[in-house]
């Protein structure tokens, strides 16, 4: 499939890069180091990307290109990195020729003129990553660098159960590339007196209930803390390493779209299909949702629930 997709690449002068909405580190990751790979591999190539670039990660990953969207007038290929399904890719691919799907979820749309799908893997990321094994692919110590934080943000750090051998194989070749290890987990794990202050504000208010854990920020918080809502989930985890907590949530306030974005996180409580229910999903013990509003919360947490319980 590798060689198919890189055969395909090289048919098209101009290649839209997507990924899905809300972007954590393995979705810019993946769409930075495929541009990179495409940059380094094929020539006379235009390269563009879609979706919002406004998140605080972006600063992360020190791409000094140009993001810029295509105009469409030439054939143009999709690439969609990390994305289950239609719905949560963050821009148009209807305008696409064609389009070809990367990812590592589990498989309920397999919407691409070609799909490399695994979801074994432990991240997309990795997926791209291990198109090294192909003698025609370049890359530069950015695209190696966005790669490796893509796999370190969905895997912990290596610490979650999808990791195996391939993660090793796909790091041990990023990390040939001779890149700065330390300054890349300073940009992304250094934190700032501000974080715990939200730190001590999320463990002073939030809620258990019968082996659920979580936190809930209004858009009055979110001010208060003087963080994004995308920043707002990104402190899930600060309730994970609980014995007695077996799945936790965050939940903030997402004004612009008048609805709560859920990030769910669970140790060995599968939780993908309750996401999928309330207009989200991803991974086993780690997935999104999207509540219409606060009524809908008992009903999510009963759910969860009702599935430890089993």
């Amino acid at each position: 499939m590798i060689e198919k997709i890189l055969n395909k690449i090289e048919e098209y002068e101009c290649i839209c890069l997507y990924r899905h909405v809300n972007p954590d580190y393995d979705a810019f990751g993946s769409q930075f180091g495929i541009y990179d790979l495409i940059q380094n591999t094929f020539e006379n190539k235009e390269v563009y990307f879609a979706g919002d670039f406004s998140s605080d990660l972006v600063a992360k990953y020190q791409f000094t290109g140009e993001i810029n969207e295509p105009n469409f007038e030439k054939p143009t290929l999709g690439i969609v990195l990390d994305t289950a399904n239609q719905e949560r890719i963050d821009g148009d691919i209807s305008l696409c020729k064609e389009i070809i799907k990367i990812d590592h979820h589990i498989v309920v749309d397999s919407y691409g003129n070609l799909n490399l799908e695994d979801s074994t893997a432990s991240s997309c990321s990795q997926i791209v990553a291990l198109f090294l094994k192909n003698k025609r692919v370049k890359l530069s110590s950015f695209g190696a660098e966005a790669l490796y934080m893509g796999i370190i943000g969905d895997t912990n750090r290596f610490m979650y159960s999808a990791t195996d051998e391939r993660t090793f194989e796909a790091a041990m070749y990023l990390y040939n590339y001779d890149f700065d290890m330390q300054a890349l987990y300073e940009r992304m794990y250094m934190k700032h007196v501000k974080d715990l202050k939200v730190n001590a504000f999320i463990l002073n208010h939030y809620i258990e209930d019968e082996g659920v854990a979580y936190y809930v920020l209004k858009d009055e918080d979110l001010k208060y803390l003087n963080i994004s809502r995308e920043r707002g989930s990104d402190f899930v985890n600060l309730l994970s390493s609980v014995d007695e907590y077996k799945v936790w949530l965050a939940i903030t306030e997402n004004t612009k779209d008048h609805n709560w974005r859920v990030s769910m996180r669970s140790r060995h409580i599968p939780v993908n299909e309750i996401a999928n229910k309330y207009r989200g999903g991803g991974h086993a013990f780690a997935s999104g949702a999207t509540l219409l509003s606060l009524d809908e919360l008992p009903l999510l947490l009963n759910d969860i629930k009702e599935r430890i319980n089993e």
